[in-house]
């Protein structure tokens, strides 16, 4: 005789599905805000000079 679903059971991927888009959402604000934050400055003549 089969056993019943439990309603953990049929939770578990959706969950893993979520935690899993939630840790690459921080992961990437994590590189934004470092490649952002700690940026070069840019040589005035770069700017106004031909290339």
């Amino acid at each position: 005789m089969a056993q019943p679903v439990r309603k953990f059971d049929r939770l578990v991927w959706p969950i893993a599905i979520i935690v899993g888009l939630l840790i690459v959402i921080i992961m990437n604000a994590i590189f934004i805000y470092v490649a952002v934050s700690d940026k070069d400055e840019v040589v005035p003549s770069y700017q106004t000079e031909a290339r």
